[in-house]
């Protein structure tokens, strides 16, 4: 008798310890991805210039909010290239950098092991041409995504996504301004009528919980 309600006691026990113990608050994700898409287009010529497909990195950090919503702080990097024509016969490409910079929210469906989520972020988009590419310019930026969070321990995960990401080109902007070979003046390689750059991301990344 002694010995079940000393089992029933400590079993009372380790629930409420396990009932009392706070919910995470932080999550921090280092990942890695894939963006693809985005072109450029010149307002006088018509021209299309197109950016090449290639791999991403960052990190995003979450808070909680309530037990379905989170904030959300997210950094993105790529480093692609984008198609400027030919020269001397040869496809020509200015290296160009472009870093998101985001802070919005997410939010999640009930799910233990796997919690399925929406996000949705404001911010920037740094765009930074390579050696001879002129100035880096930087743009209001927004983003829309979902995916999963998958749970195998309390304290780490996996976070699968798809992302797109929208960047609004000023109006009547000059951009990629590189020099001229021959001359040795500065050129832009075309005027952009407001438009939005759109790219698409897919991510993974590992998650831990503190």
């Amino acid at each position: 008798m002694t010995s079940r309600m000393l089992v029933v006691v400590l079993t009372s026990i380790a629930a409420t310890a396990h009932a009392a113990e706070p919910p995470h608050r932080f999550e921090l994700t280092p990942f890695i991805g894939y963006r693809v898409g985005g072109s450029f287009e010149d307002d006088e010529t018509g021209e299309s210039f197109d950016l090449d497909d290639d791999s991403s990195f960052g990190l995003v950090l979450n808070i909680r909010d309530k037990s379905f919503t989170q904030w959300e702080f997210g950094w993105s990097h790529q480093e692609t290239a984008v198609d400027v024509g030919t020269v001397g016969g040869v496809p020509a490409k200015l290296d160009l950098d472009i870093d998101y910079f985001q802070a919005g929210g997410t939010y999640l469906w009930d799910g233990e092991l796997a919690r399925p989520f929406l996000v949705a972020t404001l911010g920037a988009a740094h765009l930074s041409p390579g050696k001879g590419g002129g100035s880096s310019e930087t743009y209001f930026a927004f983003s829309i995504g979902g995916g999963w969070k998958l749970w195998p321990t309390k304290r780490f995960g996996l976070r699968l996504e798809g992302r797109f990401f929208g960047t609004v080109i000023d109006s009547d902007s000059k951009i990629f301004c590189v020099s001229d070979p021959g001359g040795g003046q500065a050129g832009c390689l075309f005027r952009s009528s407001a438009d939005i750059l759109w790219q698409f991301e897919l991510m993974a990344g590992g998650v831990v919980r503190f």
